[in-house]
């Protein structure tokens, strides 16, 4: 395959030593001013893409009535006089790794994100050749993940992600296991040295004569299929992207893609399709007995988890009605409004004082939907205060949740949306709501619900964290926010205001740093014309700031706000609570929009409150990404919101009995 190296296509900028404007605004240079760098593949619209595949048909002895059965060269109506032939890569010397791209292309798969190599090249021959499928080259595998993460979160749909044998393989392990934790469905195509060489000594071998890859990504993927010939590559394919989208265990599938059978020629073959199980009910005695728990309550409360989120419209016409107060979790921060009347806003790591009050007065009954109530869930907010009489109500679709962190009372194994729907139509029909819950939820919400109260129009002169919080929302309204992880996501986490169930994204299933970095890349993709702010900090630009490439040359519309402290700051004071004294994190100060300059990416560096202006950023983002180099005070924290303090709660409380 031949392939221009991405940084031949970069322009090359002045001596990084230059000294920006005055302003500490670094626009772009003269230099800058040629074309800026395109994907292999020109981006697209979601309909565009769409439009692009021709209808689906179905064969059989009645077309008419459909069949089970999808036949790939029935993609073209050859009942249409304007259509061409069929293109030389649906005739039967078509590779099997072109039948597999032409057959997730039928199944709704057009965005493969990945970094090529030798054994991986078929596929990505393929992808880059075929009509309707987009590239996104990533800087780095597990990157990769993430913004497929990413992506699905914008467009609900799957992406695909590809790595070559060996390190390609290894170095994706992140990314997977923080999609199988967030239960994010994922195909994952992993190329290997020919299958007919395996038990020689091979590089990059990864087969169970190496490093057995189907056994390394076994406990992070819910199906790990190796292709076996070439006739049958599309269809096992498929059967990884089943098994990832499977509506009751979403989440990452392997399909490993040896470099022999991806290459071999492959005839036409027809993909199965199936009906899926979409719910499972919850018992209508279980269901009734939490809607008149919660209606006799004295002090009730819903905790409501990531695994809601795509229920969001069930649960706020739920809780519309319920009359009982609600905090999220914080990954399910925003799925619904953040300024709904009964609103605690989130609870768990840097948990808002609304939420933090009310539970330390101890909820009667408790109602926790979609979360598996860990140290991050609940923290300084736990759903039952030790010593105090309460009952939980947990619902999820994984029954190893119950009892683990907290025990539980009435336990209900069901998917979410199925039980939502259950219980308002009890609580609606028999009229059973609880007459206390509003007038708690005002008590509570009369007092401000952030650590420092004034935060926005704190103009100290080195600027604070949370300030820098506030005067990018004000800059950005309607903007996707996504935080990585440091300290910093603490302040977003408890500034910001989310108030739609796509403003706000932070992936701490694994809790990995560059994984808001790079979702952020996922979500531009998917959406491009919203503006994407990404909080994040140093120590995460330095792992995984390359991938600004990728934002640059697809000329995606991000701000990365980098919480510049020159230290891994998060640790250094989780480091000081525990041990008295902060251990030596600090690493040089980057100068991060002359760093970005030599990107040929728009920079400006923030020292001062009232500097992020909607003006400033409209400027920065007019050609693609943005760096903002914050030089914020290390100093300020949020009182007992750490990760230090998440796991304090947790391991002093004794275990459920």
């Amino acid at each position: 395959m031949s392939k221009t190296p991405f940084a031949t296509r970069i322009p090359t900028g002045p001596d990084p030593q230059d000294e920006p404007p005055a302003s500490g605004i670094a626009t772009r240079a003269p230099w800058d001013d040629a074309e800026p760098p395109r994907s292999t593949v020109e981006p697209r619209s979601q309909e565009t893409l769409a439009s692009d595949l021709p209808p689906v048909k179905t064969i059989g002895p009645d077309r008419n009535a459909g069949s089970s059965y999808l036949r790939l060269r029935d993609l073209f109506d050859d009942e249409v006089d304007e259509i061409p032939p069929p293109p030389a890569a649906m005739r039967p010397s078509a590779t099997a790794a072109r039948r597999i791209v032409d057959a997730l292309l039928a199944a709704g798969v057009d965005t493969f994100f990945g970094v090529p190599g030798g054994p991986i090249s078929p596929l990505f021959d393929a992808v880059m050749s075929a009509p309707g499928a987009r590239m996104i080259e990533s800087r780095h595998e597990s990157n990769a993940a993430f913004a497929a993460m990413g992506y699905h979160r914008t467009t609900g749909r799957v992406a695909a992600v590809l790595a070559t044998a060996g390190p390609g393989a290894t170095n994706l392990m992140t990314g997977v296991s923080a999609a199988f934790a967030e239960r994010v469905p994922m195909l994952v195509i992993c190329g290997d040295v020919a299958w007919a060489a395996s038990g020689g000594r091979l590089l990059q071998d990864s087969g169970p004569e190496g490093i057995a890859v189907e056994r390394m990504f076994g406990r992070v993927t819910r199906a790990t299929v190796r292709a076996s010939r070439a006739e049958s590559a599309a269809t096992q394919a498929l059967a990884a992207f089943q098994a990832a989208t499977d509506p009751l265990s979403p989440g990452p599938a392997l399909f490993v893609l040896p470099m022999d059978i991806a290459r071999k020629p492959a005839a036409d073959v027809e993909a199965p399709q199936s009906q899926r199980v979409t719910d499972v009910p919850a018992p209508p005695a279980s269901v009734a007995k939490a809607a008149r728990w919660l209606a006799e309550a004295e002090r009730p409360l819903v905790v409501i988890g990531a695994g809601a989120r795509r229920f969001a419209p069930e649960l706020r016409k739920l809780l519309d009605v319920l009359n009982v107060p609600f905090m999220t979790t914080p990954q399910a921060k925003g799925i619904v409004s953040e300024t709904h009347p009964h609103s605690l806003r989130h609870g768990g790591l840097a948990a808002s004082w609304w939420a933090r009050r009310y539970t330390q007065q101890g909820p009667d009954v408790t109602l926790a939907i979609g979360t598996d109530l860990d140290d991050c869930s609940t923290g300084p907010t736990p759903p039952l205060v030790a010593g105090r009489p309460g009952r939980l109500i947990h619902v999820d679709l994984d029954a190893t949740v119950f009892h683990r962190n907290f025990m539980t009372d009435l336990p209900i194994l069901a998917d979410l949306g199925g039980f939502l729907r259950q219980l308002y139509d009890i609580v609606t029909i028999e009229g059973i709501r609880n007459p206390r819950g509003g007038a708690l939820a005002r008590e509570i919400r009369a007092t401000s619900p952030f650590d420092a109260p004034e935060f926005a129009s704190d103009d100290s002169p080195i600027i604070a964290p949370h300030r820098v919080i506030a005067d990018l929302e004000k800059a950005a309204p309607g903007a996707r926010f996504v935080t990585d992880i440091g300290e910093h996501m603490l302040f977003a986490l408890h500034y910001l205001t989310a108030r739609t169930p796509d403003a706000f994204t932070i992936h701490l299933g694994l809790g990995s740093m560059a994984s808001g970095i790079a979702s952020s890349i996922g979500q531009a993709i998917g959406d491009r014309d919203r503006l994407v702010v990404c909080v994040c900090g140093d120590g995460g630009m330095q792992m995984a700031g390359m991938e600004l490439l990728v934002a640059a040359r697809e000329r995606l519309k991000i701000v990365y706000a980098v919480f510049n402290d020159a230290r891994y700051n998060m640790v250094y004071h989780g480091m000081k609570q525990l041990y008295g004294e902060g251990a030596g994190w600090d690493t040089p100060w980057v100068d991060f929009v002359m760093w970005a300059r030599s990107f040929g990416v728009a920079g400006a560096r923030i020292e001062r409150p009232g500097q992020i202006t909607a003006d400033l950023l409209r400027e920065l983002t007019q050609d693609g990404p943005a760096v903002l180099d914050v030089r914020i005070d290390r100093e300020k924290r949020i009182q007992g919101a750490g990760r230090v303090e998440s796991l304090s709660h947790m391991s002093l409380r004794p275990p459920p009995v």
